[in-house]
């Protein structure tokens, strides 16, 4: 993550590669030849890193629950313990 990246940058941007990564793995999925297999399995590692990337700057900027069926019954709400970026990166360079 950049420095300068705020939640809504992250936000837009993994919610920009998850289409691209998914519309990617359709394609080798259709294509069915066997040499594409070790790419359709980096391609579904990918997908699921930014999937989780973005559910957890979802998390963190706004207490959104991922809705994964690990957290059903569990309400949204705003985490009391978020440190924003800003804060975080003036206190590391102190």
């Amino acid at each position: 993550m950049k420095k300068t990246e705020s939640y809504d940058q992250l936000l837009k941007r993994f919610q920009k590669r998850v289409p691209e990564l998914q519309e990617r793995l359709r394609e080798i999925r259709e294509e069915e030849i066997p040499n594409l297999l070790d790419e359709e399995r980096k391609v579904e590692l990918d997908l699921s890193r930014v999937e989780g990337s973005l559910q957890c700057i979802e998390y963190l900027a706004f207490g959104k629950l991922p809705h994964d069926g690990n957290h059903g019954g569990m309400k949204d709400h705003q985490p009391d313990n978020v440190v924003k970026l800003s804060d975080h990166f003036q206190h590391q360079n102190v």
